[in-house]
């Protein structure tokens, strides 16, 4: 895989010096994540809703640690608003989980919402969107959209900072393309200020992704390659999908704001962050690929495992420039 001499590719923190990190890491290999999404459509659609049972789903937070709002979308469907105060301030973050369209989210989700909260400074708007179980990729998009356009009652389009990890990711990215889509409709809907997508993946579409996919695929300690090819079909869910929400990476990104790519370099979906980059750079749009060498899937994210907090904490800081310039101008 090759980007171009255009593309802007940048060194994000890593651990391959820390011993810690490499004992974690050892861990997660011996725990066999690879096994949930590993098998037919049906094994792994099986094997999530056992794991979804367990208490992956929408329950309103009793804690105390800050003010919740439950807001309903689309008459079925919860996004929870988190504020570190009961006035909501004049930013926001919209922050999308990942799971593979398959697996909710877990209990740590609205923990991590909360820590991003309080150190950015913004609200945290959290959507539980549904799984591709009974429902395709576009239903998850347009309710995502829903998320967004009831945001835009109470936030600048400009204040708004679109977050996601993994399919999450991949969710914010694909909102992009349906902006556009429903605006060359004759719609009006702005775009967010800043994008952050994390890990985001796409379907191999053409030799040189499917190429690229199984070389980087012996290393990754978490994504089978054989998934990205599986995904397909679980997130059409028996529904005709258009290609431009399943082959994210090959999105319509025109008048996109800048965008902050995160992967890890042994990480089976790194293999689509050149395409991102091409797509970006074809529809004019600007974003930076930051890379961590040898890094693993969403290690940006997860500043729980030693060796990950840097990136994270750079991360953050980039939403915190971001609005310390908004502030500024």
């Amino acid at each position: 895989m090759r980007f171009d001499e255009r593309d802007r590719v940048v060194k994000a923190p890593d651990s391959r010096d820390f011993a810690v990190y490499k004992a974690v890491m050892a861990i997660v290999k011996k725990m066999k994540f690879k096994e949930l999404l590993s098998g037919t459509k049906e094994e792994i659609l099986a094997n999530a809703a056992k794991s979804n049972a367990k208490g992956r789903h929408y329950k309103m937070p009793a804690d105390g640690k800050a003010h919740y709002t439950d807001h309903l979308i689309q008459g079925a469907y919860h996004c929870l608003e988190i504020d570190t105060d009961i006035v909501r301030k004049s930013r926001a973050i919209l922050f999308v989980f990942g799971g593979g369209m398959v697996l909710g989210s877990d209990s740590g989700d609205v923990g991590l919402s909360r820590k991003i909260a309080k150190i950015t400074g913004a609200d945290v708007w959290f959507p539980y969107y549904p799984m591709c179980h009974e429902h395709d990729m576009l239903e998850n998009v347009k309710m995502i959209a829903e998320c967004y356009e009831k945001m835009l009652r109470y936030y600048a389009p400009e204040d708004i900072v679109f977050l996601g990890f993994s399919s999450g990711g991949a969710l914010i990215l694909d909102l992009i393309t349906y902006i556009n889509e429903c605006n060359d409709s004759g719609g009006s809907i702005p775009m967010p200020g800043m994008l952050i997508p994390i890990s985001p993946g796409s379907v191999p579409v053409n030799e040189a992704e499917r190429r690229d996919l199984h070389l980087i695929a012996k290393r990754d300690l978490m994504i089978p390659e054989r998934f990205m090819y599986t995904a397909r079909e679980i997130m059409c869910c028996g529904h005709e999908v258009p290609e431009k929400y399943l082959a994210t990476a090959h999105g319509d990104f025109r008048n996109a704001p800048v965008t902050h790519f995160y992967y890890g370099s042994a990480e089976v979906l790194y293999a689509f962050a050149p395409v991102y980059a091409e797509s970006y750079r074809n529809a004019g749009a600007e974003c930076v690929i930051h890379v961590g060498k040898g890094m693993h899937h969403c290690f940006a994210v997860q500043y729980f495992i030693p060796g990950c907090k840097p990136a994270f904490r750079e991360m953050m800081e980039l939403i915190k420039e971001y609005y310390y310039k908004r502030e500024n101008e």
